[in-house]
């Protein structure tokens, strides 16, 4: 894959460098009629997306968001504005929401979006237990009704005072009724299978290897400058430092290492901005060591988070973790960082029994930015107390593999600890808490990966999703994060993520939400 797709960047060099040659020329006798922007930005992608289709994409946000539009969104600020919907309502009785619709969207091929669309694209999500985020979407959406064409109500199963934040995640980007019916669970599979009422259109998909969009002149927002997006996969990093640095691409993310670098190469730009996420290093509770609150206590402790930030990522201004959720994350709290205290975890593993410490293993996918160096260090750091840590380095399809096994115990999943990133996808603690720590009612916890329970946590979530008033909400939440963290730690949580884009110095207009999703309004590169 990796040779057709430099080959196919070879080319696109080449032809670049003939339409370079022969704007040249022309410029010699015709100057001013050179345009001031380009119509394409180029992209280089480290992985293609697995599903074009927010209800069952699990890879990012970056692109579908161009292509597909929501009721709501997160803003550039932080603050959720309305996108398809223009205004809404909740009723009197708490958990019924009115949503009223824009006149006048138009999808890509031309339809106009109305209430129809928006009933058949949350039927979807909450009826076919196949999609992807159908079980998310249950936990904040009851019910789904059209009263005229453009006005749509969604029924909470009860009061949610995070409902607005709940609806900016991917799984609520609205579909195509007629799609739906047509393509079924083969949805957003194919350029083909794809229609949405974003910015952009997707034109041609040449999965793991090209994907092309172009501007929605209807864009009920306005046409976005930047006529044509083209984003091309390339798994390899240092082929995408390459084509940044060549001027082949426009765009791109590179190993977070070449960023000091690149911050003093002619040229090119490093932009950092806030995110929701996390890294770490999660429990298996489910490990005959690990299910004791006292050996998690214990581990927490043995491990200085505040080295690993300082050695690995404080070139990129990135810091220790002072909680389970990202400071950008509503309902955040600051605990501080955890100390290493190597006294009290060998103190805490005698109480749990292991006074001698034991062996275990630790799951490393090298995907997550420096999780070869943490779990080195951390491994380190486990022998100062006793424990004999080894690493498993595993690839993509197995890391996959073994987080869709969700039989508990986990017969199949033998690691104690395994390398993870946490984020809240609405930058709220109702689904960054609760999607990721509460106990699931069959015990599978499709998307605990660890089989964490605490039933103090599970009530604590539960009362905070109905509390509307937010200081009330807001301390639920802190004392949720107080068992997660310290009292029966979930995990080890290292450092808060920032998101983090390379690119030209030409390029202009480029911003991202916390979220990491681009705004497409005023993103232009120039000649």
């Amino acid at each position: 894959m990796l040779k057709k797709t430099i080959a196919l960047m070879m080319i696109m060099m080449a032809v670049t460098f003939s339409v370079f040659a022969l704007g040249t020329s022309d410029a010699e006798t015709e100057d001013s009629a050179l345009p001031e922007y380009r119509d394409t930005i180029r992209f280089a992608s480290g992985s293609d997306q697995n599903y074009m289709d927010g209800q069952m994409n699990n890879t990012n946000d970056v692109y579908l968001r161009a292509v597909y539009s929501q009721l709501v969104r997160r803003a550039l600020d932080g603050s959720i504005e309305g996108d398809l919907a223009e205004s809404w309502s909740v009723g009197e009785d708490g958990v019924t929401w009115t949503f009223n619709l824009r006149h006048g969207v138009k999808f890509h091929n031309g339809k106009e979006l109305t209430s129809a669309d928006v009933v058949a694209s949350y039927r979807r999500l909450l009826d076919n237990p196949a999609v992807r985020y159908s079980s998310l979407a249950k936990g904040y959406i009851s019910d789904v009704y059209a009263v005229d064409d453009y006005t749509v109500c969604l029924v909470t199963p009860t009061q949610i005072a995070s409902l607005l934040a709940n609806l900016t995640h991917r799984s609520n980007l609205i579909l195509d009724a007629d799609y739906i019916e047509k393509y079924g669970m083969d949805l957003g599979l194919t350029a083909e299978s794809v229609n949405g009422t974003g910015p952009y259109r997707l034109v041609s998909w040449d999965r793991d290897q090209e994907m092309v969009l172009e501007a929605f002149p209807d864009y009920f927002r306005g046409e976005v400058p930047t006529k044509n997006v083209d984003i091309l996969i390339v798994s390899d990093a240092n082929a995408r430092l390459v084509a940044l640095e060549t001027g082949e691409v426009d765009v791109t993310v590179v190993n977070t290492s070449e960023i000091p670098r690149l911050k003093e190469t002619p040229g090119v730009e490093v932009k950092t901005y806030e995110g929701i996420g996390a890294h770490g290093l999660q429990f298996n509770c489910a490990n005959e060591y690990m299910k004791s609150p006292l050996v998690r206590q214990a581990v927490v402790y043995a491990i200085d988070k505040q080295l690993i930030a300082d050695t690995l990522y404080s070139d990129i201004g990135e810091k220790a973790c002072t909680a389970p959720v990202n400071p950008n994350v509503w309902g955040y709290y600051d605990f501080g960082v955890i100390p290493q205290d190597v006294e009290k975890a060998k103190a805490l593993l005698a109480e749990a029994g292991y006074p001698d410490g034991f062996d275990i293993s630790i799951m490393l996918q090298p995907g997550y930015n420096k999780s070869t160096e943490t779990c080195e260090m951390v491994v380190a750091m486990l022998a100062e107390v006793g424990i004999n840590a080894t690493i498993e380095t595993v690839d993509m399809a197995t890391f996959s593999g073994a987080m869709g096994n969700r039989t508990y115990p986990g017969e199949n999943f033998p690691w104690a600890m395994f390398i993870m990133g946490f984020g809240a996808g609405t930058a709220d603690c109702d689904e960054g808490l609760r999607r990721i720590w509460s106990t699931s009612p069959d015990g599978n916890n499709n998307n605990n990966y660890g089989w964490y329970s605490n039933a103090e946590v599970d009530r604590l979530l539960d009362e905070a999703m109905s509390e509307l008033d937010e200081e009330k909400r807001a301390d639920l939440y802190r004392q949720a994060q107080q068992i997660l963290y310290i009292d029966d730690p979930a995990a080890v949580f290292t450092n808060d993520r920032y998101n983090i884009w390379t690119m030209s110095d030409k390029v202009e207009g480029f911003d991202v939400n916390v979220n990491n999703v681009i705004f497409w309004d005023n993103l232009r590169v120039r000649n």
